[in-house]
């Protein structure tokens, strides 16, 4: 990624180091104390801490290298806990006779992480046909899951998230084999009515998934032609909803640095829709210029082949989403309305975005069954929710401003 003053410079480190064709490490040797632990707080809140421990290892201070090594004996064990919890589920699902579809998480071995223990994963997707997703949360219920309450209020691709409240409390380790996964039952992969464009295509997904096998594990994935689309789809909802994610795009970058085959590139070409090829080429643009992956012939030309204004953000707002995980910004906005479909409303987008009305969810003791919350724990989980609301009013009130400029500077030079 290019430098920017806007970006600290204990992420841009990360960043640099992380670069699959020049990779910088020369500054890792002047961090002081204040600035390793800046550094690893990003690692874990963009979840790149593995990434970038495995490309540094040999270069870090014996206590931060201990400290990553911790990190990865502990995945190692979630790991191994998340297989059981699997199948637990997935068995009562089968069981049922319903079909299902497992998204994300370890399906992206290995085209987009070599291995799943060096993956971070806190829940599991499963998409099911519409006529079946009803059955498969009243088996979720029986198995224990509860729905979590509030979050998002726009409509999305999943019923509430379910959870299972065992008692587990955030300690500050994004490790800690003890967190219990999330179930999100998904019943479409792409909401168009929200997000004001179509992705046609994702609708064959279903009729070409496949059985596969990781390790001890059998479970039914999208086809590795389509894995690319979804995981794009799914960035990209992110990246227009203010809520980027570096994990995503960096196992994007991984893809493309590691898959050159050109006949998987001309059947994903065939395979895909235009509309869809225009999403993953957003998404390949962002994840080459953040991380310097190579990129293949034909994904070069779906780049090239993009609408001149979404070219023009790509150039001009790419990094734009790492910005915003330091100051208040929604550069964002821009590219979504560049690929908004004819006849969307843009002034609902607008309005969503910068005037956003929908309360947060639960932020503390949401894994504690309710005989288990005293008053004390009441007191301080409102205290904790009126924290993070003000916390997000004051952000949201901090962009406008900015927004709304870097919107008239966009327009002008679009005009221009």
């Amino acid at each position: 990624m290019k430098p920017s003053r806007q970006i600290p410079a204990h992420a841009q480190t990360v960043f640099d180091a992380l670069h699959f064709a020049e990779p910088r490490f020369d500054k890792l040797s002047g961090l002081s104390d204040a600035e390793w632990n800046r550094l690893i707080a990003f690692c874990h809140r963009t979840q790149l801490a593995i990434p970038f421990a495995l490309r540094c290892h040999s270069r870090l201070p014996p206590k931060i290298a201990e400290r990553f090594d911790q990190n990865l004996v502990n995945n190692a064990e979630r790991w191994r806990r998340l297989k059981l919890v699997y199948r637990q589920a997935s068995g009562a699902f089968e069981t049922a006779g319903l079909e299902f579809v497992t998204l994300k998480g370890f399906t992206h071995v290995p085209g987009f992480v070599a291995d799943p223990r060096l993956r971070v994963q806190y829940d599991f997707d499963l998409l099911f046909p519409c006529d079946q997703v009803q059955a498969a949360l009243d088996i979720a219920l029986g198995l224990g899951y509860e729905p979590l309450g509030g979050g998002d209020r726009h409509p999305v691709d999943h019923l509430p998230v379910l959870i299972r409240k065992t008692g587990w409390e955030w300690r500050g380790d994004f490790f800690d084999p003890d967190h219990p996964p999330a179930l999100e039952l998904h019943f479409r992969l792409w909401d168009s009515g929200t997000e004001g464009f179509a992705v046609p295509g994702v609708e064959h997904f279903w009729q070409r998934r496949e059985r596969r096998m990781l390790e001890d594990l059998e479970f039914r994935s999208l086809a590795a032609i389509d894995l690319p689309g979804y995981s794009s789809a799914h960035a990209l909802r992110h990246l227009l909803r203010g809520d980027s994610r570096p994990s995503h795009l960096y196992e994007i970058a991984y893809f493309l640095e590691h898959n050159s085959d050109t006949e998987f590139w001309r059947v994903w070409r065939d395979s895909h829709d235009q509309p869809l090829r225009r999403v993953q080429a957003v998404c390949f643009a962002i994840a080459r210029q953040w991380f310097g992956c190579r990129l293949p012939a034909i994904a070069q030309v779906e780049i090239e082949q993009l609408p001149q204004p979404v070219r023009a953000w790509l150039a001009t707002y790419a990094h734009a989403p790492v910005v915003g995980l330091f100051h208040p910004t929604k550069d964002e906005l821009w590219l979504h309305l560049s690929l908004l479909d004819r006849g969307s409303s843009r002034l609902q987008v607008l309005r969503r975005r910068l005037l956003p009305l929908q309360l947060p969810g639960p932020v503390d003791a949401v894994y504690l069954p309710e005989g288990a919350v005293g008053w004390r724990v009441r007191l301080r989980r409102a205290w904790r929710y009126w924290l993070f609301l003000r916390s997000r009013t004051w952000r949201h009130a901090r962009a406008l401003v900015p927004t709304l400029w870097s919107g008239a500077m966009w327009a002008w030079n679009r005009h221009q």
